[in-house]
Parts: structure tokens; C-alpha cells; sequence
């Protein structure tokens, strides 16, 4: 999916499995992305989807002994991070790259202030003292809309809500060139949610930073990002950029996604779900994987796979429909 921007991550051919004495549950098959500088990329899906898996497989964290890449290449601004050992990628952690994890409740260390978490990064990365780490903690809480002065407090005496904004000011510490945000609104009302999207839009226009937002809200997306990537099955069904990628949907998966979202402006009696279940991962079947709950198969579909293809200038999905064994069935 190359184009002219200038990119900052670009993901080739990535598989990624996790094994168990019992299985195998494919959970990433083949994707390729690539993230300009200073761009926001939406990533979605419905819950299995590779989504979070993806992103662990970038920050080097996927479970030891179960998480395994099986093939593909990370390029973070040219270095394959593949090819970095533990020590290495501990260095482009927190500081090339960051991510805000799902549950900022788990994030935190609750025997630690939360000037001492920020505080952590800064010394792990910058030759500077630990006064110096903490003013820089307090500069921090300030930028993402908490007292500097509560510094010295522990997670328990935040809100939900400031318990996010401290995990967003640990994650952009020493202002990464890229940020990955795994659901950073969810369990947020709709206030705090709205509070946090609008700290986070700032600071990526004041900073330039790249981001991967992984949601499952498809208004976020396009308030928030500049293209869209949706994954399904663990393979990436659709991308382009968001006008395309809403205006004018290709894959069926992601129009069945649309057509899931309530309307104001209709009365219905009952919501639109897709129908049936996202196949086991652990058993994918060598077809299209959507094929089962796809309201637009035919007969070809159950029998082969696709590519994903090239529909229009920079707007990609993977559809037996754009494909010669498609009209052949006609």
C-alpha cells in the first residue's frame, strides 16, 4: 500500500500466532500498513479482530512463549524492529514509540506516585537528574488538564477519567514520533470521552505526532484520523483514507459495520446486527473469512481467497467482488 508520504512505520507481510500446547490461533495474517509522519490511522474491527495484537507485535510486547511472529517485517523510519533484541527495543519504548494501553487501572502502579510513573520514563531516556524528571512529571500533568501540584498522589485518587489522561502523559513523556492509543476512551462517559479526544487532537497538531488509534468507534474515527484500516479475522479487510473509506465503502464487512451504528433520524424497532460469528481463529477457514455472514457471497466465494486489491487510488480492499474469479462467476 505504498504511496509518496513520507512514512514513519511501515508493516510488511505480518504474521503473528499465538501457540498453546492445545492450538494455534492465527491471530494476525498478513497484513501491510504503512503510517505517514504525522498522520492518524483508525484501526477497527469487531473484538478478535488483530487489532490489539497488532499493536503489541509494533511495541515488542507480545506474551513470551505464546505470542510468535512468523514472518513480516516492522520498519520503524527504515530499522527493521524485528531484528532489535529486548535491550534495544526497551530504548525505542517511551521514547520513538509509546502506547496507552486499554485499562488505565491496570497501567498504573498503585504504590507509586504519579509523578514517580511519569518521572520513570524520563529517566529511563534522558540524561537528566531526578528533580529535573519530576518537573518535567508536573509539566506534563499540567499539559493534559491536572493540577501539577497532585504530582505526589496515587492512582486511587484519581477519577477514571484523570486516571486516562495520566496514562496519555506517561505515554507522550518524551514526546514519541509515534503513539499507538488501544481504546482510550472506553469506560469514559461521554463528557470525559469528549475531553480526552479534544487533549489528544491538540497535542498531535503541537507536536506532529504520528498515531495508530485502535477503536471500535466509527465516530471517533472520523473525528480523529486521516485514513481508516479495518481488520477482520485478523486480516486487514479495507483501507484508504476516511472520506473514502466511510463516502463510498468497498468491503462488505466494513458496510455491514455502517449499517450497525443507530441512527438518530430513524425510528427502528430493532438494531442491525451482522449475522453469525466471527470464525475461530484457531480454525480459519481457507476461503474468504467472511463469507458465512457476507450478505453479498456467491458460490465462488466459499471455494477461494483474495489479495486485497486496489479499487481506487489509495483506497484497498480485499473482496472477491473486485476480482476476476468474480465476474468469471457471473
Amino acid at each position: 500500500m505504498a504511496d509518496n508520504k513520507e512514512n514513519i512505520l511501515s508493516i510488511k507481510n505480518l504474521i503473528v500466532h499465538y501457540e498453546t500446547d492445545e492450538e494455534v490461533v492465527e491471530a494476525v495474517n498478513n497484513i501491510s500498513l504503512d503510517i505517514g509522519k504525522g498522520e492518524v490511522v483508525g484501526l477497527v474491527g469487531e473484538t478478535g479482530a488483530g487489532k490489539t495484537t497488532t499493536a503489541l507485535t509494533i511495541m515488542g510486547l507480545l506474551p513470551p512463549r505464546v505470542g510468535h511472529v512468523i514472518s513480516g517485517n516492522i520498519f520503524l523510519e527504515g530499522e527493521d524492529l524485528m531484528k532489535k533484541s529486548n535491550s534495544q527495543m526497551r530504548n525505542i519504548r517511551g521514547k520513538k514509540i509509546s502506547m496507552i494501553f486499554q485499562d488505565p487501572m491496570t497501567a498504573l502502579n498503585p504504590v507509586k506516585t504519579v509523578g514517580d510513573q511519569i518521572a520513570e520514563v524520563v529517566l529511563l531516556h534522558e540524561h537528566c537528574s531526578k528533580a529535573e524528571a519530576l518537573k518535567r512529571a508536573q509539566h506534563m500533568l499540567e499539559m493534559v488538564g491536572i493540577v501539577p501540584e497532585r504530582y505526589k498522589d496515587y492512582p486511587h485518587q484519581f477519577s477514571g477519567g484523570m486516571k486516562q489522561r495520566i496514562v496519555i502523559a506517561i505515554a507522550l513523556a518524551c514526546e514519541p514520533d509515534l503513539l499507538i492509543a488501544d481504546e482510550p476512551t472506553t469506560a469514559l462517559d461521554v463528557t470525559i470521552q469528549a475531553q480526552i479526544l479534544d487533549m489528544m487532537r491538540a497535542l498531535q497538531k503541537n507536536h506532529g505526532t504520528s498515531m495508530i488509534f485502535i477503536t471500535h468507534d466509527l465516530g471517533i474515527v472520523a473525528e480523529m484520523c486521516d485514513h481508516c484500516a479495518v481488520m477482520y479475522a485478523g486480516e486487514l479487510v479495507e483501507y484508504g483514507t476516511t472520506a473514502q473509506v466511510f463516502d463510498n465503502p468497498k468491503h462488505p464487512y466494513t458496510r455491514a459495520l455502517y449499517q450497525s451504528i443507530p441512527s438518530l433520524d430513524k425510528d427502528v424497532k430493532r438494531l442491525h446486527v451482522i449475522p453469525g460469528l466471527v470464525p475461530d481463529p484457531s480454525n480459519l477457514p481457507s476461503c474468504c473469512s467472511f463469507c458465512e455472514r457476507c450478505g453479498e457471497k456467491k458460490a465462488v466465494c466459499s471455494k477461494y481467497d483474495t489479495n486485497i486489491i486496489e479499487i481506487e487510488p489509495g483506497h484497498w480492499a480485499k473482496c472477491l467482488q473486485y476480482s476476476p474469479s468474480w465476474k468469471e462467476s457471473l
